[in-house]
């Protein structure tokens, strides 16, 4: 369950970093993710790649597949480098252990002093044994996304297996927020606070509410005194888009003149677009794919719906905040999040009916610049990737 409790409060702490020999090239890091889509916690890498110092410090990237990805041609514009290992092992385990057996022969033909590890659950603790062994200094893992329901008993231990290892084979443990802090790692560490909460920093001034643009998409997309809810994410179980239609389908039945937008794409697109056919709300509905420019959507919203399943600190959360949008999200969702007033928590059990009727309260909504609230809270990403780059600069070849 997601901490939505506790309140801690948590200071970024801007240290000056060594001195470096400027004649030298900049140290380069390795993250290792799933995969390099838009999605949350590539969202997350980028903010800090573009804003850190790359004379300093450089990002490469070792992801879990061969393809042609969303962030590709940027990575490859700002310096950094793309590899890749793959397994074709269909059991998730013994798969995880062969990644790991590639990560690890890929480290000693590859010479890293920092690992940086970002994941959503424990189980690619093997990959901090495979940079061990291959000698990499600083190993860190960061924590992602908070604590998943509905896992077997089986799985449940081998996790907590996994946790104590983390501990063990890693050096440095990051996490996205104290809920998913609390889900990844061993309690008494979290308590003692061995992790570092590292804030999901976003570009304040780029999702700050524009009212120009705001007219300029609604007039586009044909939207004129329409009530307009937003949704952005992968198209993936966890995101819950087939709870959102039923969501709208309730909001239309009462406001008539609404209309529904997506960003984003994945697997689940094209069941997602069949039930939209089938609850008889296709034309209202507008899929529209994968955008560079999402906060140019969000200030045409009106209203913003996440009714995940689970989530670390959502970054989309987050944006929505920043241009001055209400939030209605689950109750899965640590309320870490409620960066404004204008959030909402429900429960999934609630009937879509009660859904709706929590997002119609925003129906006339005054928007305001919530901008300067986000980066106040210590949400900017200059500061976030700031105390990022000074973090890796004092950790760079320690034994």
């Amino acid at each position: 369950m997601a901490n939505n409790g506790k309140k801690r409060e948590v200071k970024i702490v801007i240290k000056t970093a060594r001195r470096l020999d400027m004649s030298k090239p900049p140290i380069r890091v390795l993250h290792i993710t799933e995969m390099l889509s838009a999605a949350g916690i590539e969202s997350f890498i980028m903010n800090m790649y573009r804003n850190i110092d790359k004379d300093k410090v450089q990002f490469d990237f070792l992801v879990l597949r061969n393809q042609k990805e969303f962030y590709d041609e940027e990575i490859s514009n700002l310096g950094g480098r793309k590899y890749y290992v793959h397994s074709n092992i269909s059991n998730t385990w013994v798969r995880i252990l062969d990644e790991a057996n590639q990560i690890e022969k890929f480290l000693k033909e590859h010479h890293y002093d920092i690992v940086h590890i970002h994941y959503t659950t424990p189980l690619r603790a093997p990959y901090l044994l495979a940079a061990k062994r291959a000698g990499v200094s600083t190993r860190i893992y960061h924590a992602h996304s908070a604590a998943v329901s509905g896992k077997s008993k089986v799985k449940m231990a081998v996790y907590k297996y996994y946790r104590s290892k983390i501990i063990k084979w890693g050096t440095d443990w990051f996490a996205c927020s104290i809920a998913a802090a609390e889900w990844i790692f061993p309690q008494e560490y979290v308590n003692n606070n061995e992790v570092k909460i590292v804030y999901n920093g976003i570009d304040t001034n780029r999702f700050k509410y524009n009212e120009e643009i705001r007219k300029r998409i609604r007039t586009e997309l044909g939207l004129s005194d329409n009530f307009v809810l937003i949704h952005t994410g992968r198209f993936i179980d966890q995101k819950n888009q087939s709870f959102v239609l039923d969501i709208f389908k309730a909001i239309k039945q009462k406001c008539p003149k609404s209309k529904m937008v997506f960003l984003g794409t994945g697997d689940l697109l094209r069941e997602i677009e069949k039930k939209a056919e089938s609850l008889g709300i296709k034309s209202d509905v507008f899929f529209l794919g994968v955008k560079d420019n999402v906060q140019d959507y969000l200030s045409a919203a009106d209203c913003y719906i996440m009714p995940s399943l689970y989530e670390g600190l959502p970054v989309a959360a987050i944006e929505a905040q920043c241009s001055g949008l209400p939030c209605v999200m689950s109750e899965n969702i640590t309320r870490e999040v409620a960066l404004t007033d204008s959030t909402k928590f429900l429960a999934l059990n609630e009937p879509a009916d009660v859904w709706a009727n929590e997002v119609l309260k925003y129906k006339k909504f005054q928007r305001v610049d919530s901008a300067h609230v986000i980066a106040d809270k210590g949400y900017d990403v200059l500061s976030v990737s700031r105390w990022l780059e000074n973090y890796y600069l004092e950790h760079a070849g320690e034994e």
